[in-house]
């Protein structure tokens, strides 16, 4: 009979994030240290969304007023985090973050619903995974 520990099979859910970007997320980490791979992977997460939002508020200047809310008087990280979730990035088998357009798009869309809504941290959250199970339930 074999043992847990024997099993070849890996345990629980596949990594999405190469080891060396969640150990670059947890040396960034500029407002406390990550001790988890989940903190670390809520890191990734987070920089990927803004860096994605940023990117659009400079490409579209006349619309990043409206997204505003997400940022000031202080970044909202926990709505941030999810939003990166939103757009799905993950490792590619090199270790180098990727993502396609259609996904930043969906992040940017979803990004403009919550800023519109401006809902508490618990809410917002919740809003933002009914959106993700959606997405995962139509495929149109």
């Amino acid at each position: 009979m074999a043992t847990e520990t024997a099993s070849r099979k890996p345990r629980g859910r596949p990594p999405v994030f190469s080891d060396e970007e969640l150990r670059h997320a947890a040396r960034h980490s500029y407002a406390r240290r990550v001790r988890t791979r989940r903190g670390a992977q809520d890191l990734v997460y987070r920089k990927f969304a803004i860096a994605a939002l940023e990117l659009y508020r400079e490409s579209f200047p006349e619309k990043a007023s409206r997204l505003d809310w997400l940022f000031e008087p202080s970044p909202r990280h926990s709505l941030l985090s999810e939003l990166g979730r939103v757009a799905q990035p993950r490792s590619n088998e090199q270790g180098e973050l990727q993502w396609s357009a259609p996904e930043v798009t969906r992040l940017v869309r979803a990004a403009f619903v919550i800023a519109h809504a401006q809902p508490t941290t618990k809410a917002g959250i919740a809003m933002l995974r009914d959106l993700r199970r959606r997405d995962r339930l139509d495929p149109s």
